[in-house]
């Protein structure tokens, strides 16, 4: 008899934590019941979804995984000979600075004398990485210092560098 009595009670504290984490969800999901549904047919209402704000824009997620592998790629590269860029460490002198590069690369496409065929940001970023001749940044002399391609780096260094690029704003 005191096995089925301790199963009984097993089941009744299984069945009452069950309805207490159902009862939380609907707290916590600001639903209400009804006062005139009977107890037997009430069910959890649905959680509403939330749309964001007009005015609202979401919070981008860095990848803190890409982020280090590109300031690595940047870094044993040795962009930071040429490039100013003060998450890398670098304080170079013969081209443009990368501060902001995620902003400045929208900014370029824009400019008039940009030839080249970039339509986005990244891929701004890459077309002056892999064909830095496309766009030659104002006030650069880029005559006794070009800028080489880096058409050689594998896809992933590649990718992890526009990341890494993309990221400073």
């Amino acid at each position: 008899m005191k096995v089925v009595t301790i199963a009984m009670l097993i089941v009744f504290f299984a069945l009452s934590r069950q309805n207490t984490l159902i009862m939380a969800a609907i707290y916590d999901a600001g639903s209400e019941l009804s006062s005139t549904t009977p107890q037997a047919t009430r069910t959890p209402a649905a959680t509403p979804t939330r749309l964001p704000s007009p005015t609202a824009q979401p919070t981008p997620t860095v990848d803190a995984t890409r982020l280090a592998t590109g300031k690595a790629v940047y870094l044993a590269n040795y962009c930071g000979v040429c490039h100013t860029l003060q998450a890398a460490g670098t304080a170079g002198v013969f081209g443009p600075s990368h501060e902001h590069m995620g902003s400045t690369a929208a900014q370029r496409i824009a400019d008039p004398s940009y030839k080249g065929a970039a339509r986005t940001a990244a891929e701004f970023i890459r077309e002056s990485i892999v064909t830095p001749s496309a766009y030659f940044a104002p006030g650069v002399v880029n005559g006794r210092h070009p800028m080489p391609s880096y058409a050689h780096l594998p896809q992933a260094d590649l990718d992890a560098l526009v990341y890494f690029l993309l990221q400073q704003r």
